[in-house]
């Protein structure tokens, strides 16, 4: 029954994304219980373990906490603030591979019943320099042009390099994430986000159905979702292009050139900068990752694969044998 378990939380683990604070990582999963179901609206305990080298490896940060599932069994934690006696900015990020391990308590305590590891195929940078000195503007939470963001429970700030003047942005409602891309600045609120173009030191807002999950920059333009739906802002047109969701939303990204992928339970989107157009794909079994590809945008599922096309915005599928676990392009390295 124990191995049951694990299977089925595996199935529905989402992959890490990193927060923008530096020394916390933003982690979702679904949690089910053996029959499949959805464990919703229920207090879980989670004990979260980062291994070195291998899924079986020395647990160099364990951490644990109790959280309570939404409606859609979604539970939101951040990796490093956990209760723990280990010192999660000790890590040696450029030391090895990393996992990430997770056990979870459906009752809520530490008879961790549930379990699943996933390699951290991505190191958060922030973490990297910190750990090993390196501070050479490498970061793609380094603002390129000198511009800088800043925000607060209850607004968001950028500060133009050229006229050495901040703009102000009040939010609506808590104050969630700040990122920047090309010396645009991107923030989120529980209930909204907000881009700011340095070209006219002007803000953007749009509302948001739905909490706030994620917040995502690239080549200038912007990505953010919440529980219901994903928003793309283009710097070209200063405008915030939205698409509802099916399923809550699990994870968005913005490619290198700046076109916006996102996934929630059921489905993938795509949005073409080119196009201002958003194009939706269901998804067989619960969406697990997604990826891009020199612009491209790869899915993966349960029981399926899915590439976007930017040249012809078409979604292509592809039926795979056992559960899905992961997702991986081509890049320029």
């Amino acid at each position: 029954m124990k191995n049951l378990y694990a299977l089925l939380f595996i199935f529905s683990f989402s992959f890490i994304s990193f927060a923008q604070a530096p020394e916390l990582m933003s982690y979702q999963a679904l949690v089910r219980n053996a029959d499949g179901d959805l464990i919703q609206t229920t207090s879980v305990g989670i004990r979260i373990s980062i291994l070195q080298n291998s899924d079986t490896g020395t647990a160099v940060y364990t951490e644990t906490h109790t959280v309570t599932t939404n409606e859609n069994g979604l539970v939101t934690l951040s990796i490093g603030s956990g209760t723990t006696t280990d010192d999660f900015s000790s890590i040696d990020w450029g030391n090895g591979t990393y996992y990430i391990k997770s056990e979870t308590d459906p009752a809520g305590g530490t008879n961790y019943t549930i379990a699943g590891t996933s390699q951290l195929l991505s190191v958060p940078y922030a973490l990297y320099a910190k750990n090993s000195g390196d501070s050479n503007n490498n970061s793609p939470n380094t603002p390129q042009s000198g511009n800088i963001g800043a925000y607060s429970q209850n607004s968001a700030y950028a500060w133009d390099a050229e006229t050495n003047t901040w703009y102000s942005r009040s939010f609506s409602g808590a104050g969630q994430s700040i990122i920047e891309s090309k010396g645009n600045i991107g923030a989120a609120s529980q209930n909204s986000a907000y881009a700011w173009n340095d070209e006219n030191n002007t803000w953007y807002a749009r509302s948001m159905s739905g909490s706030y999950i994620d917040l995502k920059a690239g080549n200038g333009n912007i990505g953010a979702m919440s529980q219901n739906s994903a928003y793309a802002w283009n710097k070209e047109t200063n405008t915030w292009y939205a698409r509802s969701m099916s399923g809550t939303g699990i994870k968005i990204i913005v490619t290198s050139d700046g076109n916006v992928g996102a996934i929630s339970q059921n489905s993938a989107y795509a949005w073409n900068k080119e196009t201002n157009t958003w194009y939706a794909q269901s998804v067989s079994g619960t969406a697990i990752s997604i990826i891009e590809s020199n612009g491209n945008i790869g899915v993966v599922s349960q029981n399926s694969a899915y590439s976007w096309n930017k040249e012809t915005n078409t979604w292509y599928a592809q039926s795979i044998s056992g559960a899905g676990l992961g997702i991986i392009g081509s890049t320029n390295d």
